[in-house]
């Protein structure tokens, strides 16, 4: 079963490729041409494109969330190093102040071009000189102003004004320098050249949008740098000059922090050493003028005792105000979180665990009570948990309270004892204990200042980027864009797309038939077969003997009669067509001359009474004809008339009485008379009719006949008339009607493919033998 499904998968392939191909096969001069076109214009595209190369380089970043730990070993030296990060830096390397600065440093404000034929392109390494200008940030745009070099004199000349090289001079653009390009690699011969004006910042924008900045990975501390640009050598630059100023950016930074660091710490040193200064001057006079040589221990020890027993009770109250703030967040809140004061103070973990347990608690209680009922268990418990640790945090702070209390009243004992002690110290010991303090400080300040400008000295020496140069910037060697392959391709596929829209333009929305398959699809009738247009615009297109292709079909039409109705009844054979022009006299003819070539005796009667021609399609008389026996002047036997094209074809004219009410006379009974006359004279009776949207004749004529032949003509007959064929069906019933497809054209601009079928054709030349006729011929031809 699978062999058989994948056998009807590959048959149902190839029959799609198979009617593609011959849909598609007739217009292949179309296709030729469009693809011509199309090659040209994408070559037209190629050459008039200013290629894009591709620059790319690396850098590494020294991240303070990436890396290795030596990095922290190098912070250590230079304690004003910068924090960078990855993400931070991509969006620097892509601002516009720093690409600014890479545009005027590589005068990208004033791009050179050079002009061959129809096409410019940059003349960044072409050029022999550069234009350079004093102040690009307040120059005036310029589109289009052309020079010209002499290499013998180094000037430039610009509308008739030479301009000596390498030298500052006054322009109407401003003060401008134009200097020798040492990338030239021009030839000796000048080329036609021209320059323009450009804002930096519109330049810098530009740059900009075009530069890739992107992290090699997420844990890369390595980014990856790429532009495209039409020259290589220019965004190679563009590159390195963008890592150049950053590094010199970052280090500008870094030594500007570390100078003003050393100015800073400079002037407090001068004010901190004449502070000194003054402190010793007066210790000095103290002691010179109460002769105090040197402290005694015990004034000392009092005095360190006292401020040890000050730094304490200072602590004691910073803990009783850290606890008073607490017991106030306990007390104040009713199941609401809020921010915990802070606890910094308090020196108990127990007291601090509960906290932060009643904070979580609260928050998780909160967090619930927006989707949860308060009933719920969750919401229960977690209430009854905030009611329990309360209590407990409030004893706590209770009892720390009171301890802390009592530690701070013998703080304040002590101190007050140490107090009465100093007081027994001598007034002068005393007062240059005060003047020492002061000193120490300013002591300590002092070493702390000197340390500092040594590490701030140490910064602005070493000058060393937080970012290094892995891989300087590297061009490719053929161009990015566009790519000759892809554009080549795209006008390939646009050309065949082109023609498959015109195509089906051109048949699917016609609405003519142009193809059995509209027929098979409009209606159930069948089809008997087709009859190509012959260029010949012969009418007669059957000889008997021939073996033309015309001459086969109508044979074919010719046995496919054999399937309307019962063959051995089947002997009057009506033809008609929707309106006239579809070609059913030329079908009547043909066929009556194949049937009496097949040996069979056969009579053609011409019933189109407003439109008759078989009389002058066979070179008869048209005096005595059906009109004239149905009016009574002439009798049977003088209106059957010998064929001289065929031995056994008679002919039944319409008559010179073609006057009145032609659709009453054939009512008068003599017109079925006479066709039940014929039948038992002749094998085979055609009669050839009007078309049946104009005039009613037709189905009347049907039902005295055995089968109908209905004529579509191609590229004629509208689809609409095909499609009413079955619903005019139930009311003017056609008996055993089968349909011929006659004036089938070639399609395309070739010589092959017929619209015999929905991209169907035949592969065939007029004087060949037909192939393939049976393919063609009994399909949807039912008994």
């Amino acid at each position: 079963m699978q062999v058989s499904a994948n056998n009807g998968i590959e048959t149902a392939e190839n029959n799609l490729f198979q009617q593609m191909f011959f849909r598609y096969r007739p217009y292949w001069p179309l296709f030729v041409v469009l693809m011509l076109c199309g090659t040209g214009v994408a070559w037209l595209y190629l050459r008039t494109t200013t290629p894009m190369y591709e620059s790319s380089a690396t850098i590494l970043i020294k991240d303070e969330k990436k890396g290795l730990d030596e990095s922290k070993i190098v912070e250590s030296l230079n304690p004003l190093s910068s924090k960078k990060i990855v993400e931070n830096e991509t969006e620097i390397l892509r601002s516009r102040s720093i690409i600014s600065e890479v545009v005027k440093e590589l005068g990208l404000y004033a791009p050179v071009f050079e002009k061959k034929g129809f096409i410019t392109k940059t003349a960044y390494t072409s050029c022999p000189v550069v234009v350079e200008l004093e102040y690009p940030d307040s120059l005036i745009e310029k589109d289009h102003i052309d020079f010209t070099y002499s290499p013998a004199n180094k000037t430039v000349t610009v509308n008739k004004v030479s301009y000596a090289v390498n030298t500052w001079v006054s322009t109407p653009w401003g003060i401008c320098r134009f200097t020798e390009n040492p990338l030239s690699h021009a030839s000796s011969q000048p080329g036609e050249f021209y320059f323009s004006l450009l804002n930096v910042n519109k330049i810098a924008r530009s740059i900009s949008d075009m530069l890739e900045v992107n992290p090699v990975s997420k844990l890369s501390t390595v980014i990856t740098l790429k532009i495209k640009d039409a020259s290589p050598e220019r965004g190679a630059a563009i590159l390195n000059s963008l890592m150049y100023v950053y590094n010199k950016v970052s280090i500008t930074d870094k030594t500007q922090l570390a100078s003003n660091t050393l100015s800073f710490v400079d002037k407090r040193l001068k004010l901190i050493e004449a502070q000194l200064d003054s402190a010793n001057v007066r210790i000095q006079k103290f002691r010179t003028r109460n002769g105090v040589v040197d402290l005694g221990e015990q004034s000392q020890l009092y005095l360190k005792s006292v401020g040890e027993s000050d730094q304490k009770a200072s602590a004691l109250n910073v803990q009783l105000a850290a606890l008073d703030e607490v017991e106030k967040y306990v007390l104040s809140k009713n199941n609401q979180p809020g921010v915990v004061p802070a606890s910094f103070g308090i020196q108990d973990p127990l007291l601090t665990q509960l906290l932060e347990k009643l904070y979580d608690s609260e928050i998780q209680y909160e967090r619930l009570k927006k989707n949860t009922p308060e009933n719920n268990p969750i919401m229960i418990s977690l209430q009854n948990e905030i009611t329990k640790i309360k209590p407990n945090i409030i004893e706590l702070i209770r009892n720390q309270r009171k301890s802390l209390v009592a530690g701070r009243d013998n703080l304040n004992e002590t101190i007050g004892r140490y107090t009465s002690l100093l007081k027994d110290v001598p007034k002068q010991e005393r007062e240059l204990a005060e003047m020492n303090r002061p000193l120490g400080i300013k002591n300590n300040i002092y070493t702390f200042l000197l340390q500092k400008r040594e590490e701030a000295a140490l910064s602005f020496n070493a000058t060393v980027s937080d970012s290094r140069l892995v891989d300087k910037a590297e061009s490719s060697s053929y161009p990015v864009s566009p790519k000759k392959s892809i554009i080549l391709l795209g006008s390939l596929l646009g050309a065949l797309v082109t023609g498959v829209a015109f195509i089906l333009a051109k048949e699917v929305f016609n609405s003519k038939i142009l193809f059995r398959s509209d027929i098979e699809t409009a209606s159930t009738l069948p089809i008997l077969g087709e009859v190509v247009y012959d260029d010949s615009k012969k009418i007669l297109v059957v000889s008997g003997n021939g073996r033309s292709f015309a001459e086969e079909q109508f044979r074919q039409i010719r046995t496919s009669l054999n399937y309307l109705g019962n063959p051995a009844k089947t002997k009057k054979i009506m033809i008609t067509s929707s309106v006239a022009g579809e070609g059913k006299s030329f079908i009547a003819a043909n066929l009556a001359l194949s049937l009496a070539a097949a040996g069979r005796k056969v009579v053609l009667v011409d019933l189109d009474l407003y439109m008759p021609q078989i009389a002058g399609i066979f070179g008869v008389s048209n005096e005595a004809g059906i009109t004239d026996y149905l009016t009574g002047k002439k009798d049977t036997d003088h209106i059957i008339k010998k064929a001289s094209t065929a031995e056994n074809l008679f002919i039944v004219p319409a008559g010179s009485s073609i006057n009145g009410n032609l659709s009453e006379l054939l009512l008068n009974g003599k017109s079925q008379k006479l066709l039940d006359y014929l039948e038992t004279v002749f094998d085979v009776v055609i009669v050839d009719t009007t078309p049946v949207l104009a005039i009613t004749d037709a189905y009347i004529i049907s039902s005295w006949c055995d089968a109908t032949v209905y004529v579509i003509r191609h590229a004629f007959t509208p689809k609409i008339h095909v499609q009413r064929l079955d619903d005019n069906a139930e009311l003017h019933r056609l008996k055993n009607t089968g349909i011929v497809f006659n004036g089938v054209k070639k399609r395309g601009l070739g010589k092959y493919g017929f619209g015999f079928g929905f991209g169907y054709g035949y592969d065939y030349d007029y004087g060949d033998r037909y192939r393939n006729i049976k393919e063609t011929g009994n399909r949807r031809v039912n008994a």
